[in-house]
């Protein structure tokens, strides 16, 4: 059967501003059985874990290719063991997915942020971050750009990490042909990091501030990503010299774990992703 004019509509791809987030209408609540709450007319989202489970969130909308920005304030006191999240997930079997994770400690000194990129379903390319400052006792703005040729992570405007797809010689394996979700959660970590103390639950994160600068798709195919792709402001957001000498000095200062060090997670292009991404 051809396609009909309104099965084409199945696919639209729009360049969206969210100037605003709301909770209510952005995301919707997809675990915690009460433990997620939306809080201050949509403005705020309380996520909270305790020894029976943790909760989560999940973005409305998939986007191929934006920014997305989240102001964050993690669990306080003895956190050891609970992870916060906030990332992009294909939610596939062979999955692309783009991470921040914040690993808790006993104090709030011994917090770790853990970053990683999925490609078809494989990961093992964490970068663990120690924090220059308390992410318990303030909000913070933890912002993720993806764009057709790399992703960037920065911490309050300051880049702290890069992912490209190529240096224009050569062509990696990378983030796209998937469309992702916005996702935020929190769960406990304790066959990843340290036992949770449960003396010390429920433990509560808190999100606010949400925005995507993305485009927006709907239906599964994402062949057509002319317009996504079109997008000055997507596409042509590069490192300035600045900005790659800030990235080089937080790696410097608080970079303490790189898979590209790791003898146990060299895979066939891992030699050639350091390389193009090192400061």
């Amino acid at each position: 059967m051809r396609p009909t004019f309104f099965s084409t509509l199945l696919i639209i791809f729009a360049i969206i501003h969210s100037s605003q987030c709301d909770f209510n209408t952005d995301f919707i609540i997809t675990s915690g059985d009460g433990r997620a709450k939306i809080l201050n007319k949509g403005s705020e989202l309380q996520l909270s874990m305790d020894e029976i489970t943790g909760s989560g969130a999940e973005t409305i909308n998939s986007f191929m290719y934006g920014k997305f920005d989240m102001q964050m304030k993690f669990v306080p006191g003895n956190a050891k063991g609970t992870v916060t999240a906030f990332y992009l997930n294909s939610k596939q079997i062979n999955h692309n997915e783009v991470d921040f994770e914040f690993l808790g400690g006993t104090d709030p000194s011994q917090y770790f942020l853990s970053t990683n990129v999925f490609i078809n379903g494989r990961g093992s390319r964490e970068q663990y971050f120690k924090f220059w400052f308390d992410p318990t006792t303030d909000f913070h703005t933890y912002t993720m750009l993806w764009t057709l040729k790399q992703i960037i992570w920065y911490i309050d405007g300051t880049p702290i990490r890069v992912f490209r797809k190529g240096d224009g010689t050569i062509t990696l394996p990378y983030v796209e042909n998937q469309a992702l979700k916005v996702q935020v959660s929190i769960w406990d970590g304790s066959a990843w990091t340290q036992p949770v103390d449960w003396t010390q639950a429920p433990f509560t994160a808190w999100y606010q501030n949400y925005n995507a600068r993305a485009c927006v798709i709907n239906g599964n195919n994402t062949n057509n990503n002319t317009s996504c792709e079109n997008s000055a402001f997507l596409m042509n957001q590069e490192l300035s010299a600045d900005d790659s000498k800030k990235m080089a000095d937080v790696q410097k200062k608080y970079l303490g774990y790189n898979y590209c060090n790791d003898p146990g997670k060299q895979f066939e292009n891992t030699a050639k992703e350091c390389a193009i991404n090192s400061p």
